[in-house]
């Protein structure tokens, strides 16, 4: 379960469960970074995303929605708070 009073700096209540769990590691646990982002796809197309913790490697599973999510709120508060995703 996520702690989410140690989140102060997230909106918690416009922020989806999936991407409050990756937040709060990146940016209020211990390793405080950006996660990578890595992509692996099936020969017939199907894709999925996860979001890696450079620091400790924990993964975190994240849908096409939930990716957007991520990249959208690092754009708009992560960089200042030197945390989020980074898809490279």
């Amino acid at each position: 379960m996520v702690d989410t009073e140690r989140v102060a700096t997230l909106p918690v209540e416009t922020v989806s469960p999936a991407v409050l769990a990756v937040l709060s590691h990146l940016c209020e646990g211990d390793c405080h970074t950006f996660g990578g982002v890595l992509e692996w796809c099936e020969a017939r197309g199907d894709c999925c995303q996860a979001v890696v913790c450079p620091v400790c490697a924990k993964q975190f599973v994240v849908d096409d929605d939930e990716l957007a999510e991520l990249l959208h709120w690092t754009d708009d508060q992560g960089q200042a708070l030197v945390c989020g995703v980074r898809w490279d």
